[in-house]
């Protein structure tokens, strides 16, 4: 949509009182926050289609607010006053009698000197122009503009804002006056530093929540935005949107700045001592600048650039178009890592300090630029699910580490596991994804690890889930779908049941609204061994505090003895479950690994797997003896008889065997043995039955006899020695007897 700049007046600064000569008077055709409904259907929601509308710059049809924000930057007294020319159209199906603004300032957090907007007036924008009462709640960080009529849906109202910010000192929070002139490190950073419409929405109605220390605060419509930005000479400024006019007054610079697109809010930094390196990227049609001290040069000069190229092209080739001409990377003082606006980002000189400095800057300016496809192209209320965006982000970060760094294995594995898995151990405390950031608060639920850690490491659990390119094209469509729009995660869930053709309640429901994971317990293992067949029950001891079921893949082991592997294989736990596997050897134990990706419950820091080794036998087949030796009916004499036996049992418990019908029976182990001499000596002679027995685990008996013949007077077997004596012996004897006769007949 076009807009007509009226007359443009220019900005007069005296040393001593600060008078605006400059007033600014726009006609805007917009198009509309948002939702983006249609004039002809205000509660109709646009179609898919409309993303190749927008992204090509055509917003016709639509409608949306229009925003002429004209501020002034006094360095000496570290204040910035200004006006917020307002253009409010009601695309809501309801009819207004106030709109509420943010004034977040108050609620920054600061050194010595607090941040402050000081509302001045609130007028018609018509002449004769006419103050409109307005009610300021500080405490709130709110004020509510009254107006003279109802605006019914549809309609606009038009009216300035005239304001004076002083801007918190000590470098810490989202806007600041920082750093000394003398070290030539000073930088004004105007953020979320003027009256900011708030949202209405069919959830809360108007959103009117308080500046957050935890979280974002952000929650705005689409709108068109117009920015001039008034500083000192030679003071280089980092705005939102394209610099379409400078003009040098006094010993003052104008810049002006237009988006040409609608966004979500605007945001500047000022600083004599920024040094700036600019390229255009010809595939996105967009010019990114980093803006950074010369202190940091060593480690912003091309390298801040080239990770902003390179994040800028994967994120428009994966996901869509990034349809404005502007990109700008902000060095920024501040206790955290960096900060997202539209069309320009923050990024902390913690950087300049940190361990691994290139490792720190990459992932700060990776990460706040993937915010301008999820929080400005597709908005979210983040108060309510703050969680949703910056989950996104962080896993889109992860991802660009794993294409442009594939060395360092940021998925193998990916590093949020271990922090889900040990959370509960220990902090012993629940974490539900899905709340806000009040509700966060007051629970005590960390909300950083929830939101950073906790969310993007469910999403590359739905990737691996549902594979990595249905996951790229569910983000993708995600953020087709919703193309200057708000989403939510049900959108999101949408989205990814579109790709995969399928129900993902079984995911979103437990691992986004439970506040534990789930537990495993065996319940119990029992083995059918005449069917061969394992039965195990696993239940999930957090299933009772939790509002649904998990369910997930996990990889299980079964064992025989000797810690052989007798089955491997991926088997889904839905909440308590029953699983039967076919196993043909007597398993001994069994093992969930909690390797790959499953998210479980930790209860030992040293323990990645949950197994037993109390495994229930279900055994009706009966032990099979084959009696090997002695041989039926064999005979014996005095001395009892060995015997070898084999057993055919995989469970074998004890044997033992009986020679006189149970009246006594003797136990032995192995296969082989000797009946006892004194039952032996006790049984009468001749025919003696034997009765082999063996005993499973189960109590099944096995049995089987042989008849042996125990016989005294055994026959007396000769070895040949003894023949040889006795045939001796004889012999001598009948020539001794022969000899005898002849002598005796002999006279003598």
């Amino acid at each position: 949509m076009k807009f007509k700049q009226k007359n443009l007046v220019y900005l007069v600064i005296g040393l001593i009182s600060a008078i605006f000569i400059l007033e600014t008077i726009f006609s805007f055709n917009g198009i509309k926050t948002i939702r983006f409904y249609k004039e002809t259907d205000l509660i109709t929601q646009p179609l898919s289609s409309d993303y190749e509308q927008f992204s090509k710059g055509n917003f016709s049809g639509y409608e949306c607010s229009s925003y002429n924000l004209s501020v002034f930057l006094d360095e000496d007294t570290s204040t910035v006053a200004g006006n917020l020319t307002v253009d409010y159209y009601n695309d809501d199906p309801i009819n207004f009698t106030q709109i509420p603004f943010h004034i977040y300032a108050s609620g920054m957090r600061y050194d010595h000197r607090p941040g402050y907007i000081e509302i001045l007036n609130v007028t018609t924008l018509e002449d004769p122009k006419e103050e409109l009462a307005f009610d300021f709640l500080n405490s709130s960080q709110l004020m509510w503009v009254n107006l003279t009529s109802d605006l019914e849906p549809g309609n606009r109202t038009s009216f300035i804002i005239s304001f004076n910010t002083t801007l918190p000192d000590g470098g810490i929070d989202r806007a600041s006056d920082h750093g000394e002139d003398l070290d030539e490190n000073r930088i004004f950073k105007f953020a979320s530093c003027y009256p900011l419409p708030c949202v209405y929405d069919k959830f809360d109605g108007w959103n009117i929540d308080p500046y957050l220390l935890t979280g974002d605060p952000f929650y705005y419509d689409m709108a068109y935005y117009d920015l001039i930005v008034n500083v000192p000479e030679n003071m280089t400024v980092a705005a939102t949107g394209e610099l379409i006019d400078q003009v040098t007054i006094d010993n003052r610079t104008i810049n002006h700045y237009n988006p040409h697109l609608p966004v979500r809010e605007v945001t500047f930094s000022a600083s004599r001592y920024f040094e700036v390196e600019t390229f255009l990227i010809p595939d996105i049609n967009a010019t990114v600048s980093t803006y950074f001290l010369s202190q940091s040069y060593w480690l912003w000069h091309d390298f801040a650039l080239m990770v902003t190229i390179y994040a800028g092209e994967l994120f428009y080739n994966t996901l869509g178009i990034y349809p404005y001409s502007t990109f700008n990377v902000v060095q920024e003082y501040t206790y955290y890592g960096g900060m997202e606006y539209p069309l320009q980002v923050y990024a902390s000189t913690a950087a300049d300090t940190h361990q691994y400095p290139e490792w720190y800057l990459e992932t700060v300016i990776v990460h706040e630029s993937a915010h301008q496809w999820f929080y400005n192209l597709v908005g979210f209320d983040q108060v309510d699910w703050g969680f949703l965006d910056e989950g996104i982000v962080c896993w889109l970060t992860d991802w660009f580490k794993d294409v442009f760094h594939p060395d360092w294995g940021i998925f193998d594995p990916y590093w949020g596991l271990y922090d889900v898995r040990h959370y509960s151990l220990e902090h012993g405390l629940p974490n539900k994804i899905n709340q806000s950031v009040p509700d966060c608060i007051s629970s005590g639920t960390d909300y950083w690890y929830l939101g950073y850690t906790k969310t993007n490491t469910i999403l590359e659990k739905l990737r691996q889930t549902i594979t990595h390119t249905n996951f790229i094209e569910g983000l993708e469509l995600f953020f087709q779908d919703h193309y200057f729009e708000i989403a939510g995660l049900k959108d999101l869930q949408n989205a990814f049941e579109t790709v995969v053709g399928e129900s993902l309640d079984w995911f979103f429901f437990p691992w986004f609204d439970n506040p534990y994971l789930p537990k495993y317990e065996f319940v119990n293992v029992k083995y059918d061994a005449m069917n061969q067949l394992i039965n195990i029950t696993i239940r999930d001891v957090n299933e009772a505090l939790n509002q649904y079921s998990y369910s997930q893949l996990i990889p299980i082991s079964i064992y025989s003895s000797g810690s052989t592997l007798e089955y491997f294989g991926y088997e889904w736990i839905n909440g308590t479950t029953s699983i039967i596997i076919h196993i043909e050897k007597l398993p001994t134990r069994v093992r969930l690994n909690y390797d790959d990706f499953v998210l479980v419950q930790f209860a030992d820091y040293n323990l990645n797997y949950l197994q037993t080794t109390n495994i229930i036998l279900i055994d009706e087949v009966i032990p099979v003896i084959d009696i090997l030796s002695p041989p039926q009916n064999e005979e014996f004499g005095k001395n009892a008889p060995s015997f070898e036996i084999s057993i055919i049992e995989i469970d074998l418990d004890s044997t033992w065997y009986t020679i006189d019908d149970s009246v006594n029976n003797y136990t032995f182990s192995g296969l082989t043995g000797t009946i006892d001499q004194n039952a032996w000596n006790d049984s009468p002679e001749g025919n003696i039955t034997i009765e082999f027995y063996a005993k499973d685990t189960s109590g099944n008996i096995g049995y089987a006899d042989i008849v042996v013949v125990k016989n005294i007077e055994e026959m007396v077997i000769f070895s040949y020695n003894t023949i040889f004596y006795i045939a001796f012996i004889c012999l001598i004897s009948i020539i001794s007897i022969k000899t005898f006769k002849k002598l005796k007949n002999q006279p003598f």
